[in-house]
This record gives C-alpha cells, structure tokens and sequence, in this order.
C-alpha cells in the first residue's frame, strides 16, 4: 500500500521530534531527571532510620558514582558488561552471538543488551520483547552515549538497577537485603547484589532465604573474578554458603522521619527538588536514641500495675541545638495506646512547665532575686481564684523555693505583676504557634492552659541554657547543606537566634532550678556528675505528667499521659515523669567520663552575689539576726528593707511593750512582724513565731516609728465587675460585699472607706459587710498607724 504523499514524511517526523527531545534532554538536564527516588532518613553516622516509597511505589534511593565501592562496579561489569568501556551503547559481537542463539540455532533466548541498552529500557520503561522496542532501545543507548559520559551512564544504572520486587538500585538492594551501606559489604555480598538484575524473578532472596539459582550464578561470577583476582580464592568456601540476610528496611524512629517527611521537608524544599534530597542524615544519636526507649520501656513495665502505658521522650544538644533522641510513643504499632500517633509534636497542656519564664520575666523586670520572699496565701485575681496542687498553703517562702515546689499562688501573683512582655506575649514572642487571644487564656495560662508541643517546650529550655537566646531545633546534620535546595533551611538553624530574656535572668532561673531535689533521695545524697536543673508539670485533671530537665549539655523532656485525654491520678510530674526523666540522666552521664563533662558557664558579669535577711530576702536592715547569700541583678533586683524584724521596747516589770527606748526597766528585743494572712498560715500549721509583745490595755502604738505592711485587701477582687440583683431587700445576702484585709501584725484595727466615706472599722483578718449601690467604688483600707491601700471595684445591677 503507497502512503499518500502529505503523509509519506509522517514516521521521518516522528523520528525528529524523538531525536530532538533525546537532545535536549541529555544536553541540559540531568539523565535521571524526572526519575523519583525515596526520601530516606540516617542517623548521624550513616545508619538508615527509615525509607519512604517513591510515587510510582519503588524504593529507590539515589548514590553517586563515589559511593558505590570499586568490587560491585567491577563485578556488574563483569557481570552484565564486560566491554562496557570499549563500545558505542551496542555490542555487535554480542548481538551476532545472541542473534544466532535465539533465533538461527534456537537452544536459549539469551540476551545482548550492554549496560547502556538496560539503562535505556528502565529510563524510558520501554518494552524490547519485539523488534520496533529494540530499534527504540538502541537509538536511545546510542543517543546515551553521544550526549553522556559513561561515568554517567553508569552511576544512572546502579541507581535504577532492578534487585527485585519493588527494591530498585544496588544502594537500597544493600540496606534491604543486609542492613548495611552499599560502602560496607563484603565480597560475597556484593557478587550476590551483582547476580540479581539478569533475572531478578528467580534470584532475587524471599524471606530471607537464598535460591539455589542465586548460589549457583554467584559461584560462576566468583570463578570469572578469580581470574581477574586471584588473591580472593581464600573466599571460596565462603561462596557456597548462603549470606546473612535481612530483607526488610529498619524502621527506626517511625514518629521523627514521619514528621520530617510531611511536615519540616516540604516546607524547606519547592517539590520539584525533594528527589535531590533523598538521602537526609539526621542528627540523631542512636545511642542515645537505644537509651531513652530502653529506660521508658523498663519504666512502662515496672508501673503498668498504676494504669502508666505511654510515654514521649525528646533529648536536644542546647549547645548545637541538635535532636539527638526523640520518642513519640512507646510503641507505634500499640493501637491500645494510639501509638501512631506523635507524642512530642503534638499539642498538650504544659501544666507547671512555664512557671520558670515567669520567674525569669520576674527576675528580669526587678520583681524578685533568688530568696526574695513570696507569699503563698488565699488569693483571688479579678475572675480567677487559683488554688495550690494539694490545696494548702505555706505562707511565706523563698522564690527559688516557690518556683522548685511548683506553689501556684506566688506564680500567679507574678504572672499578674510582670509586663511587657507578660507570659503571653513572651510566648507570641518565642514563636509558640496556635495561641488563642490574651483574655482566652487569663492567668490561667499560668497553670497550663495554652497548650505547647514537646518541641516548643524543648526549645524555651534550651533559650534558659544558651543565656536567655532562643533558636531553632535542628533534625540535620550541616551535610545536608550540600542540596542548595535545603540551605534556607540549614542557615536558619544555625543562625545567631533571638534573645527573649537577658542573659542574667536567664542563668539565675537555672541555678534556682538546680536547687530542686531529685525524686531520689538516695542518689541524691551521693551527688551526680552533673547538676540537674529541672521542673516538673501535671496538667489539669491528671491528663499529662512532665519533666523538664537541663543537665550537662542537654535538654530532655519527658511526657507520660493518654493520647486519648484520659486522666490518671499516677499522672504527677514529681511522682511519675521524674523519676523516669532521672533514670534517662544517669544512664546518660554514666557513659560521659568525667574530663568530656560539659565545663559549665560563668555566670554573666553583670550578675552579683549579695548579702540578704535569711527570712525576708529583703535588704539587711540593723536588726535582721541571720543574712544569706543570693544572687543579684544591681540597678534590676529588689532593694526593699527588711521590715519583718524590728526592735521593740519591752517593759521588764510588766512584760507589754513600750515606745519609750531608755530606762532602769527597758530592754530591746528583735521580733519578728507578720502580716496577719501569713500568721493565719502559722497558726494553722501549728508553728509559733517570735512575736511582738502587746501594748497595755487601754493604751495604743502612737508615738511609734511607722513601719511594716501596708493593709492588703482580700475581699473585693480589685478590677472586678460585681451583679446585685434588683427586687431584693436592702439587707439581702445577695446583696452584701464581704470586705476583708491583711494587715501588719502591730495593726490593731482597720478602717474602711468606700470613695472617701468611712464605712465602719474591724479588726484584721475579721470581716466587714458591706451593702453597696451600683457604681464605680475606690475602696481604701486604712490601719491605726496609718498606713494604707486601695482598689477599685464597678458594682452592676443584673438584668432581667
């Protein structure tokens, strides 16, 4: 049949455009350009973690020539293509051979295809079981040829070589079937790698077991190596035995590459270059890594009986920022547990884990030093009444004591004094996503209510370590630079960070950290190599445990809790996540000699050591008997004078005191004034004091030097909106304001006032009822010596 004349240059058109786009393709782009590879995930040493599938379902991993060791090169040339350096893509000799084999005498299909043809058939997925495929396969290995070095050509090979089932390249054929790089097998293992791909059906190993045809074809290629290297015949007993195989990828850290794969990954890296970055070496420390399960496995067992099941772990170099352990659950394939899913990136209540930044905001805006005393009293705050974790109360204490026995009314009355920045927007500050809006969260974010992840979390711990400057948590080791598409992503980890704290602030909150006991009260008598700093959280309800500890140079977190949100009363920081986080440090510093210890930081210079009243904190006055030291901010810290202890007058014949300072009958004692909250804390717990003596009856403090507290109002809550209701009578219940103040412990009585008309009078700690109208009220309190404070109220009618 004659084609019609517009038609006769159809198949030379054809032909064209398939030479033109060979062209272009191997003159400026890369010949494995478009070819996926796997995404895979190493350790810092360069053993694999775990490997995803390409989208076309291969597992597929990239190498450069380099990487391959020199025997598998020569062995798959040996094997596959003998004259591979000394030809044009086609072999004709061979051809001739296979031509005659196959089709003139018919004994054997046997094959003729050089490296360079196979590449071309996997390139392109192009069938040559009949004539038109192979002319197709030869114009495109001839076109290899031309546009490519055969460096290339075989560096492309090895890495899309089938080793079967949906194993492609010797460099994944190598993790697969032994567990090893490609750089580490033995010469038995690799002449076994180079016997698969001629007939991967029938050679390639299924569980774990050798073929015969495998044993067989690498006992051919042992004998053709020998001839070329003679020295290896001492292996030859090795070759009739089967090799150790694994056949299975390790699937290590299945929470952490997961989490990098769809989350940190797409987000350095524009999709078009993600094949370029498949072999990414992380910084985990595997042995570090075989640690943190190891301890949270044996803790799991030992306190199954208490309901405790599950647990994350993340340990970070603060020093480098590095991630070197991170454990999202106890077991990923636990579905009991819901252990798929991610313990340290997902979002939970921090429970008491924030109250170090609020100490350090306190310390860094001049409200607190170290032993500053705090009172830890009944309180309300405007809507918010907090309550301590067992529901009782210390009085008066040190901050750093506060802070390590984790009391909740001094946090809160910090949290309620610090400003610009306050919790909240030091958090907005630190970049800590999916905050709601301030008033969402109150003072109540205080005790847990905005929830962080375990990364956040790490990375605040870590800005405390590294002087008050926070950066980013690094998952890469500085080799993954080399890809140009993840350099944003390096350079961002290793810049400068952000400060948000001052580096005094920021080292005093540690040390006041380091003075919390370890729940191990035997191995803490001992002492550690180390000190540890650490705080500990349990959120609302008993849902989640914490443990945050700084120690050497790191940074490890601990959460035990439910994914399921279920509650647990064994779910106590101090009681649960503590002790597991301190079997982590010790196992971890057991294995750090004493000379490779991380030197500990100085101190910055602008931090001072001075002298303070053992009891107030405050600075000395003439009286205090006992002064301690503690660390100092100068021109930032408290310089408040004691005025707990003060000298008063006793009259030795009648034993009341006096305000006359000489005579026969006069002696000068130093006693201690409370202020009347923290006296009903003493009382109660049974704890007498050094008080002052009283005046005489019928006679009063005037004439006295004022000193001592001002009155402290209880009730009402400053700033607060309070609802009377209408129709009820004057007198009703509904209707009253209880007004209560703290008052010094010389105060005999307390005046109340409501916009500067007197109400009426009481003692302190007794309560005054008040019957207010609606309106904006300036309430004041005045004591017999004079002294005074105020709030302000807004007192609304209820609506129908």
């Amino acid at each position: 049949m004659k084609l019609k004349p517009g038609l006769k240059w159809i198949p030379c058109g054809l032909c064209l455009v398939l030479v033109l786009f060979l062209v272009i393709n191997a003159v400026f782009l890369d010949i494995l350009n478009g070819v996926s590879f796997s995404r895979a995930y190493f350790d810092r040493s360069g053993k694999l973690l775990n490997i995803f599938l390409t989208p076309d379902d291969k597992y597929r991993l990239r190498a450069n020539l380099a990487d391959f060791p020199p025997a598998l090169i020569e062995a798959t040339l040996l094997q596959e293509d003998r004259y591979f350096y000394g030809h044009i893509g086609l072999n004709p000799m061979s051809m001739l051979k296979a031509g005659w084999e196959t089709y003139v005498k018919r004994n054997r299909r046997m094959g003729a295809s050089t490296i360079t043809m196979q590449l071309a058939r996997l390139r392109y997925n192009l069938y040559t079981r009949n004539l038109p495929g192979k002319i197709a396969q030869s114009f495109t290995a001839i076109f290899f040829e031309i546009c490519y070095s055969k460096q290339e050509i075989l560096e492309a090979y090895l890495n899309m070589v089938p080793c079967g089932g949906n194993i492609e390249g010797f460099a994944t054929a190598a993790w697969y079937y032994f567990d090893k790089d490609v750089k580490e097998l033995s010469l038995s293992e690799i002449l076994s790698l180079a016997v698969i791909p001629q007939n991967p059906a029938k050679r390639a190993p299924l569980n774990r077991r050798p073929s015969t045809e495998l044993i067989d074809s690498r006992r051919i290629l042992y004998e053709a190596w020998l001839e070329q290297h003679p020295e290896d015949a001492l292996l030859e007993t090795e070759m009739d035995l089967p090799p150790f195989l694994v056949n299975r990828f390790p699937r290590r850290l299945l929470h952490l590459t997961e989490y990098l794969n769809t989350q940190l990954l797409p987000k350095a890296l524009p999709q078009a270059n993600l094949s370029v970055t498949n072999r990414n070496r992380t910084t985990i420390d595997l042995t570090l890594q075989n640690m943190c399960e190891r301890e949270l496995e044996y803790f799991l067992v030992r306190n199954r009986g208490w309901g405790i099941k599950n647990g994350s772990i993340l340990l970070v170099d603060y020093s480098s920022m590095e991630v070197l352990a991170a454990v999202g659950s106890a077991d990923y394939f636990d579905d009991d547990i819901q252990g798929q899913v991610n313990g340290f990136a997902s979002k939970r209540s921090p429970g008491s884990t924030l109250k170090p930044f609020i100490y350090a905001l306190a310390l860094e805006q001049g409200l607190i030093h170290p032993e500053k005393m705090v009172k830890d009293t009944p309180v309300g705050f405007s809507e918010y009444t907090p309550d301590n974790f067992r529901g009782d109360f210390k009085g008066p204490l040190s901050a750093w004591y506060a802070l390590v026995d984790s009391r909740n009314i001094p946090a809160v009355q910090l949290a309620k004094d610090i400003h610009n920045p306050d919790l909240y927007d030091f958090l907005k500050l630190a970049g800590i996503s999916g905050l709601k809006e301030k008033r969402h969260y109150g003072l109540s974010v205080v005790l847990g209510s905005a929830d962080l992840t375990m990364l956040e979390l790490a990375s605040l711990y870590a800005a405390l370590a590294n002087n008050g400057v926070k950066k980013e948590l690094r998952f890469y080791t500085q080799d993954f630079a080399q890809y140009p598409a993840a350099q944003s992503t390096v350079a961002r980890n290793t810049a400068p960070g952000e400060r948000i704290l001052t580096p005094a602030a920021a080292a005093i909150t540690v040390k006041m950290l380091e003075r919390n006991p370890a729940p191990d009260d035997l191995r803490a008598n001992a002492g550690r190599s180390a000190s540890v700093a650490y705080k500990t959280g349990t959120s609302i309800g008993f849902k989640d445990a914490w443990s945050i500890a700084i120690f050497d140079r790191y940074v490890l977190c601990v959460w035990l809790g439910n994914f399921s949100g279920e509650g647990n009363s064994a779910f106590i920081g101090r009681l649960s996540a503590a002790p597991l986080s301190f079997s982590i440090i010790d196992a971890i510093l057991a294995e750090i000699p004493y000379d490779k210890l991380f030197a500990q930081r100085p101190l910055p210079p602008e931090v001072k050591t001075v002298q303070v009243c053992a009891i107030s904190g405050d600075i000395p006055a003439d009286d205090c008997p006992q002064l301690i030291e503690t660390l100092f901010i100068p021109g930032v810290s408290p310089i408040n004078r004691c005025r707990i202890h003060r000298k008063v007058y006793i009259d030795t014949r009648t034993g009341y005191r006096t305000n006359e300072s000489e005579g026969p009958y006069i002696r000068s004692e130093v006693r201690e004034f409370w202020p009347s909250d923290i006296l009903e804390i003493f009382e109660a717990a049974g704890l007498p004091r050094f008080s002052p003596p009283p005046y005489p009856p019928d006679t009063s403090a005037n004439g006295a030097p004022v000193s001592g507290f001002p009155p402290s109002i209880i009730s009402p809550l400053a700033n607060t909106a309070y609802i009377i209701r209408p129709g009820l009578p004057v007198d009703s219940n509904y209707n009253k304001m209880v007004l209560l103040a703290a008052a010094d412990q010389d105060a005999g009585e307390l005046f109340w006032f409501a916009n500067a008309s007197f109400l009426g009078r009481a003692k302190p700690r007794e309560r005054f009822v008040w019957s207010p109208e609606p309106g904006l009220w300036d309430i004041s309190v005045v004591d017999n010596l004079g002294r005074s404070s105020g709030i302000r109220v807004r007192v609304e009618m209820a609506t129908e």
